[in-house]
């Protein structure tokens, strides 16, 4: 299994922040299919290609974790380019 793990500092306010994690996985599901969960402030992606991500929208801080199968690896060098692109444009 295959981890990603990104970290943005920001100014946005808590609402704000979770706007931009619902924003952002609903593109993502839009994009290539999925399902986007939520428990307490975490937002839970999964796709049965075995990618798995969890969203952890707080204020200051932007942290996204996700875990690749065996299937989903040969995408990490693209999906890590793709989420330090996103990221970079909407919290910098």
């Amino acid at each position: 299994m295959s981890k990603l793990n990104f970290v943005r500092q920001h100014d946005l306010s808590q609402s704000e922040c979770k706007a931009l994690a619902e924003k952002l996985l609903g593109k993502l599901v839009d994009r290539y299919g999925g399902t986007i969960s939520q428990k307490k402030d975490q937002y839970i992606y999964k796709h049965n290609l075995g990618v798995n991500a969890v969203v952890v929208p707080n204020e200051g801080e932007f942290v996204v974790d996700v875990k690749l199968g065996l299937m989903a690896r040969s995408f990490a060098p693209k999906l890590e380019g793709e989420m330090n692109r996103i990221l970079d444009e909407n919290l910098s």
